[in-house]
């Protein structure tokens, strides 16, 4: 929950512990398994983010809504 923040209409995931392999094999399970629509942004030191974007938040929201403790669910836009 804390390791990712709105942008706009979408959404960061900050995976700047992972691995560059790591991060790809993420992305593409969230788009593969998901259907999220996502892609990888860097942040100005260079680390890597996962950004969903716009189109697929309805489905994330659908997804992870019942995990989040409710001081958080600002960061879904709710």
């Amino acid at each position: 929950m804390d390791d990712g923040s709105r942008h706009g209409d979408g959404l960061h995931i900050s995976v700047y512990a992972f691995s560059d392999e790591d991060v790809d094999k993420l992305m593409f399970t969230l788009q593969d398994k998901f259907n999220l629509k996502c892609s990888i942004h860097y942040n100005r030191d260079k680390k890597p983010r996962i950004y969903i974007f716009k189109e697929s938040m309805v489905i994330l929201r659908s997804i992870v809504r019942t995990y989040f403790i409710k001081e958080m669910l600002y960061k879904l836009g709710l």
